[in-house]
């Protein structure tokens, strides 16, 4: 090979090797911001989980807890606008500060009949995309974070809630049940299931390309 091939081919192999270095550089880069921001995220709501854990019985293997449902509501949690329903179980019971983008995780719940089930629903997403108003189908509270310490803002059965700015819902169809979720609160409710079955819950509030989604804003309770 002569002297004029031979810097041609080093050029070239140097060319291809500064494009994946920089490939591999963009690719980084794009995950660690996702997890950064999650990350700011969990710390805005992290005042928050004194009253998970207040609410939550004392337990060594939350897993095992079938009378207790607690999940996260995680904005962008596959990517920009993938907002998903993720239950404390698969996150290992501990308030989420880092995600996988793109990860669909099984957000099926299974629960018992004829039992009260207590769902802790806590929302990482500060965004207003709806107002709701409805009738409570269930006593529900919401908790958030004020200048003024922590707030509880209760609603028995029956009763109108008015226009209130929401993030998300928690809806289960056949059932009736239709839950807001404030941004940056926490919602509990509970219920009982009176027949086993199979029953679709999802969010109805215009969120992003996640509604409708197995794995993101929609999920199943497998009641048994």
């Amino acid at each position: 090979m002569n002297n004029r091939a031979f810097l041609g081919v080093a050029v070239l192999t140097l060319v291809v090797a500064s494009a994946s270095l920089a490939q591999t550089f963009l690719l980084t880069q794009t995950v660690n911001d996702q997890n950064r921001h999650i990350d700011q995220l969990a710390s805005q709501f992290g005042g928050l989980a004194g009253i998970v854990s207040s609410l939550m019985p004392t337990q060594n293997t939350p897993t095992t807890q079938s009378n207790v449902v607690q999940m996260y509501v995680i904005p962008d949690f596959g990517g920009g606008g993938y907002d998903a329903f993720i239950l404390a179980d698969s996150l290992g019971g501990k308030v989420p500060n880092a995600s996988s983008p793109g990860t669909v995780l099984n957000n099926n719940i299974t629960v018992t009949h004829g039992v009260p089930i207590k769902f802790v629903i806590s929302n990482l997403d500060d965004a207003v995309l709806q107002n709701f108003t409805g009738k409570a189908p269930v006593p529900f509270t919401y908790y958030n974070n004020t200048d003024s310490g922590q707030m509880a803002v209760q609603y028995n059965q029956g009763e109108t809630v008015p226009e209130l700015a929401i993030s998300h819902t928690l809806t289960i169809p056949d059932l009736q049940v239709n839950i807001p979720i404030p941004p940056s609160t926490m919602v509990v409710f509970t219920y009982t299931f009176s027949s086993p079955g199979v029953y679709l819950y999802l969010c109805t509030t215009p969120c992003g390309p996640g509604m409708g989604l197995n794995g993101y804003m929609q999920g199943y309770i497998i009641v048994t």
